[in-house]
């Protein structure tokens, strides 16, 4: 891949978020989750900072990308607004949700006019029977697209969204293992503060394991100082 070429690469990334059930801003009986602090490693310490909003739509079951991405168009023919989506699913408790992430949404308003988009294309909405939840731990599986530009070496930086970036890594690690290796690092670091994800990506047919970095102090010395790190604190 040439240094500063755009490409859209298929990948997974790995999260957990505390989750909120959303309550009368959806379709009656619909299962909606929010995630207020979508990058807890990163705001954590940061203050009187904007936390995005992410939302997820709960489904029936599992639907492809293809019939998610049409249901999309939809929505984006008949009302021209300017958003972003992805699949997933979520681990709740002992429950396994097939999830749609939404993201850049500007009102709630627009919720409910996706659901029902979404429902004609074809996709059916899972019935909530977790009003209980607020403010729960879930781990969260997306799979989408990333638009990446090379940085430097093991290093590309997001050409979508603000303030991400992702550092390759040299294998798989464990849920376990990235989040123990994740958080030795963070203590050995002395630079701002970021937030850290797993995930990969296939890059030229070549799959490639990755960390997701979200921080506002994105440089390539940051980047190269924290894959460097990185490389160090991890086993095997």
């Amino acid at each position: 891949m040439a240094k500063n070429r755009k490409d859209a690469v298929y990948g997974t990334l790995g999260k957990s978020e505390s989750l909120f059930v959303v309550h009368g801003k959806s379709l009656h009986g619909s299962l909606v989750f929010e995630s207020l602090a979508p990058f807890p490693g990163y705001y954590n310490h940061q203050e009187n900072d904007v936390k995005p909003v992410y939302l997820y739509l709960a489904l029936d079951r599992e639907y492809s990308v293809f019939d998610i991405e049409w249901a999309k168009l939809a929505v984006k023919k008949r009302y021209n607004w300017h958003f972003e989506i992805a699949k997933g699913k979520i681990e709740l408790f002992d429950k396994h949700l097939d999830v749609v992430r939404l993201r850049h949404l500007d009102s709630f308003d627009q919720l409910i006019p996706i659901q029902n988009e979404f429902i004609k294309a074809g996709i059916k909405l899972k019935m909530n029977t977790l009003n209980h939840v607020k403010n729960e731990e879930g781990f969260i599986q997306l799979s989408k697209i990333f638009n990446i530009r090379k940085l430097g070496k093991g290093i590309y930086i997001d050409a979508s969204e603000d303030y991400h970036a992702y550092l390759l890594l040299p294998h798989k690690l464990t849920q376990n293992e990235f989040e123990a290796t994740t958080l030795t690092v963070k203590y050995n670091w002395e630079l701002p503060g970021f937030d850290a994800a797993a995930g990969c990506f296939f890059i030229r047919g070549k799959l490639k394991e990755m960390v997701r970095i979200y921080s506002k102090n994105i440089t390539i010395e940051y980047l190269e100082k924290l894959r460097k790190l990185y490389l160090s604190k991890m086993k095997g």
